[in-house]
């Protein structure tokens, strides 16, 4: 069934391309016409970020009113001022608008739904030789988003009040820091911070760059105490060729424990690896691992992009019995128009510790297909199928399944 469901996605997918992509050059044209006469009044940079929705959640717990589907639109306004000795400034907006259907999409800026919002107001300094300052409110992410990032698939991303920085100056060296007072979240809430951080890389050569970090992040003592963490660890990345074949690879260790005002009690390790190979740039296979041990938590992480679209499985505040989340994945660019980006992956869940007697995991199979109708527009559909089997401790415990179809424009 599951296999069927996939061609089907896949096949409306391409409907949908062909479709749409007929319909675009003018739109183009308006845009970057409009856009450029804007530009020539007033010096700096505008733009736009836009985002519209179909969204279908379905969780089977027995209770309809957690199902959800609807549509949504989202777009960022923004300008940056021109670089005047090294400073620039940005500020951006964000509006959230429902569009139709009982609940629709969760992660507006609040439970009613509709809203606009600050999303984005800071100023920067940057020297080419040195590196950059930039403080206030902003997005921000280090790595792959496993620690701090933006989730940026939601339709409101993930901001932080922060001071970040990073210096530059020495050839293959990047040494980052950060002070973040505040998160700004997906749901719209603002959770109170006094977090800093340290993520220092060296990229010895395309085979082999090496990042030593650590987060010490502490939440509010009344409302995300027990976000606190201190977490500091190690990553491996690099790319290599074999013969006709492109490999790149990638590999983090960590340790976590309860830090601030925290109320928990726990020492947690933290394993992941990742090998992918790609043939003819239109052949990608790979295969990962992630193990978290109980209690690791990542509070202000990308979760979306880890551990199955379906979001069944969410290490925002821990797993009791721990997760080990084991991969496979295949892509391919469809040739057809400018190219259709497909890929899927399969997830086997399982607790890390021995947990409760019997429990399993679960599966999941993943769907994602996007394709470049031109510079401003992307089309981009998902599907997620969660098979519980108990789930793992305290999450994962119904099955659920999601899609969405997407068109993004961005300038």
């Amino acid at each position: 069934m599951k296999n069927k469901e996939t061609l089907l996605l896949l096949a409306a997918f391409a409907s949908q391309v062909s479709a749409f992509a007929q319909s675009v050059d003018p739109v183009e044209a308006f845009i970057k016409e409009q856009t450029s006469k804007l530009e020539e009044r007033i010096p700096g940079k505008f733009n736009i970020n836009a985002r519209s929705r179909y969204e279908i959640f379905d969780l089977d717990n027995g209770n309809s009113s957690n199902d959800r589907s609807g549509k949504s639109s989202r777009i960022r306004y923004g300008y940056t001022t021109p670089n005047l000795a090294g400073f620039t400034a940005m500020v951006e907006g964000e509006t959230l608008t429902r569009l139709g259907g009982a609940h629709d999409d969760i992660h507006f800026l609040d439970d009613a739904g509709d809203g606009t919002d600050l999303n984005q107001a800071w100023v920067k300094y940057a020297d080419a030789d040195y590196g950059h300052v930039k403080v206030g409110r902003q997005i921000y992410a280090l790595d792959d988003h496993r620690f701090i990032g933006h989730v940026g698939w939601r339709q409101n991303i993930q901001t932080f009040d922060a001071a970040t920085a990073e210096f530059s100056a020495i050839d293959k060296l990047s040494v980052k820091g950060f002070y973040l007072d505040a998160q700004n979240s997906v749901a719209g809430d603002n959770n109170e911070l006094d977090a800093t951080g340290a993520n220092v890389s060296y990229a010895f050569d395309k085979a082999l760059k090496l990042t030593g970090f650590v987060y010490d992040i502490e939440g509010d003592e009344t409302s995300n105490q027990n976000a606190s963490n201190l977490t500091y660890g190690f990553r491996a990345t690099g790319a290599f060729n074999i013969e006709d074949a492109q490999f790149s690879y990638s590999a983090s260790i960590a340790e976590q424990e309860d830090a601030g005002p925290s109320s928990l009690s726990y020492d947690a390790s933290y394993y992941a690896c990742d090998l992918a190979a790609k043939f003819s740039n239109s052949i990608v296979i790979g295969a990962g691992l992630e193990v978290m041990e109980s209690n690791f938590r990542t509070p202000l992480a990308t979760v979306h992009k880890f551990n199955g679209f379906a979001d069944a499985l969410l290490p925002l505040k821990g797993f009791t019995n721990g997760l080990e989340d084991y991969y496979v994945y295949a892509g391919y660019k469809i040739p057809l128009g400018n190219g259709i980006n497909v890929k899927a992956i399969y997830h086997w869940f399982d607790s890390e510790s021995s947990g409760t007697p019997g429990q399993d995991g679960g599966e999941e199979i993943d769907f994602v297909a996007s394709y470049k109708v031109n510079k401003y527009i992307t089309l981009v559909t998902k599907y997620g199928d969660y098979d519980t089997d108990g789930g793992v401790g305290n999450a994962g415990a119904f099955d659920k399944k999601m899609f969405t179809f997407e068109i993004n424009c961005i300038y």
